[in-house]
């Protein structure tokens, strides 16, 4: 008979992505899940980037992997032979090969064939012979001219309805650097398939023009879409995106903290709106009593479509969601049941600052005692015992990133449980210098790279992409793919990583009240007894890399492997250096059977 364990490690996984909102409330004594019991210490993620976000036919894809202990983010001591695919649109595998890391990074390179279809391919990567989890990023292939301007539009929301008045700003700048100060604008809205606004407009000193149109009263179809002709001198180029036309019908999702809304006790509810394209949707309403139709609470989205909203639940009254912008959207949303025993758990901040003790509020309804932990995945960090309605002050000591703090009662069940995230206390600097300030085409560049902490220089495993910054600009800000920092802290825990610019960047003042948005939403939390060998088995790689589990397969023969790739990255900076040419990698090795 397999083990049952306690699957805690990405509960968004089994709740919000995989719809199993079962909670623990069976009287069955079961295994916590442990290191042993997902694949023993040293387990690892790997974080795939490739140089650009899309390719023509005939360029050369070019990608790296960066594996890390799943823990605690440090570069491996040993080298790993990945199986590295590269999958079509329909799923088929065009191109593979097997890549061997250098210092913790591996390097893949690809030339995509002049006669390959257009469309979205994946670039996926496994090891067949330690079992670690595998990885993927997903990358375009399609013709494109590089644009000589380079620009990007902002809706001033996420959703818009019947009859609304559409805001939208034009953010474009000169592909060889300086702003088009002065270049006319002209914004023509298409609503399904007929002309519904035409707007002029000239873009300001900052690169910015704002336009503003008010959408018919009467929609059938809800297809829109804005497109500026922008004319630089002798230059006229386009750029277009989807108006979030919302017509009745909305995703709404509604997550307690800490799973539950519980009798008397403040709690505070995340949602998350998404549009039938399951693209964000902005909303404000209020939340009401189902009976009288009394308002108990305010509520806006703020960030992807997610917000956050505060009420004390009285026991047997029923709570719903109305929806007051976009407009059109009729009935209700009802609230989860309110329960009359359990837990409530808060955060105090949205973020906890580095090196600071996080500070958790329980509150306790029909329980006596509880124990509060702190963890990271499945090992606990920290833990206290708690009575009803009292602060929690527990030290992590030096963990950083994505916490996981749980409740649980007398008997060890658990009652409560949400992510907290804590800024890393060990900020690295990464300066590049250029020995020239600029060049013509064709010239030889040489960068210089110097790593410090605390303004002393540290070694460290530094990694550079050059790319055309235009070519990243034909991709909705949204939809590119998350930087270093945000790709190991946060992509893990979550089931959908989107706008990922916005988390760490320390100048807007709204990235803290996000990275709570999304823990509260993307990394929501309930509890189901699940056998992980059989939770994996259904649920494959998303499980596998949700809990960093190792599950060693038994390796192919030589011959089905395709040849080794050479890897094209991986140096060690100890002190600041030119770059050179990178030397080849070592012949891959055979690794032992597991």
């Amino acid at each position: 008979m397999l083990e049952h364990v306690l699957t805690r490690a990405l509960l968004a996984l089994v709740t919000v992505g995989l719809s199993l909102p079962m909670l623990f409330q069976q009287q069955v004594l079961a295994a916590r899940a442990d290191t042993e019991s997902l694949g023993g210490p040293g387990r690892s993620l790997t974080f795939i980037s490739t140089d650009k976000p899309l390719y023509r036919p005939g360029e050369q894809v070019m990608a790296r992997g960066l594996v890390l202990e799943a823990r605690a983010h440090t570069p491996l001591a040993h080298q790993v032979l990945a199986h590295v695919e590269v999958r079509g649109p329909k799923g088929d595998v065009v191109t593979s090969a097997r890549v061997l890391s250098e210092h913790s990074v591996w390097g893949y390179s690809w030339t995509v064939p002049g006669d390959m279809a257009g469309g979205e391919y994946t670039l996926s990567v496994s090891y067949p012979y330690t079992g670690d989890a595998p990885a993927e990023r997903k990358f375009d292939v399609r013709a494109y001219r590089a644009p000589r301007l380079k620009s990007q539009i902002e809706f001033l929301r996420d959703g818009y309805g019947p009859g609304d008045t559409v805001t939208a700003t034009l953010d474009v700048k000169r592909a060889e650097g300086g702003v088009p100060s002065g270049a006319r604008v002209t914004a023509t809205a298409l609503v399904d398939g007929v002309t519904a606004a035409q707007v002029t407009g000239v873009v300001d000193a900052r690169g910015l023009c704002t336009v503003s149109f008010k959408l018919p009263g009467q929609i059938e179809r809800g297809e829109g879409s804005l497109a500026f002709a922008i004319a630089d001198g002798g230059v006229v180029e386009t750029a277009a995106k989807t108006i979030p036309i919302l017509l009745r019908t909305l995703d709404l999702t509604l997550y307690p903290e800490g799973g539950d809304l519980v009798a008397g006790l403040p709690s505070r509810v995340y949602f998350q709106a998404l549009t039938p394209a399951h693209k964000p949707a902005d909303l404000s309403g209020a939340v009401i009593e189902l009976a009288t139709g009394r308002v108990v609470a305010p509520v806006r989205s703020e960030h992807e479509g997610r917000g956050r909203f505060e009420l004390t639940p009285k026991a047997g009254v029923k709570y719903a969601l109305r929806i007051d912008e976009p407009s059109g959207i009729g009935e209700p949303f009802p609230l989860p049941e309110v329960k009359a025993r359990g837990a409530v758990l808060r955060a105090s901040e949205d973020v906890i600052p580095a090196g600071q003790p996080v500070v958790l509020s329980v509150g306790l309804s029909g329980v006596k005692q509880a124990k509060l932990t702190l963890s990271q995945r499945e090992v606990e960090l920290a833990s206290s015992l708690v009575d009803p309605d009292e602060k929690v002050i527990l030290d992590p000591k030096g963990a950083d990133g994505v916490l996981i703090a749980t409740v649980w009662d007398a008997d060890g069940r658990p009652l409560a449980e949400r992510l907290v995230f804590r800024q890393p206390a060990q900020a690295l600097s990464i300066e590049v210098k250029t020995n020239k300030p600029r060049y013509v085409p064709g010239e030889q560049v040489e960068l210089t790279a110097r790593t410090t902490r605390g303004g002393k220089p540290v070694p460290a495993l530094v990694m550079l992409t050059v790319t055309d910054d235009a070519v990243l600009e034909l991709i909705e800000k949204r939809d590119q793919a998350p930087q270093l920092p945000v790709m190991v802290l946060l992509e893990p825990e979550v089931k959908e990583l989107a706008d990922a610019q916005i988390y760490f960047d320390e100048k807007n003042p709204k990235a803290k009240r996000a990275v709570d948005l999304l823990l509260g939403t993307q990394g929501w939390r309930r509890f189901a007894l699940a056998d992980a060998e059989q939770f994996v088995t259904r649920h494959g790689d998303p499980a596998r890399r949700a809990l960093a589990i190792r599950v060693p397969p038994p390796p192919p023969p030589p011959e089905a492997m395709p040849p080794a790739a050479p890897a094209i990255g991986g140096w060690r900076f100890p002190r600041p250096c030119r770059f050179r040419r990178p030397r080849q990698s070592p012949r891959p090795r055979r690794l032992p059977r597991p």
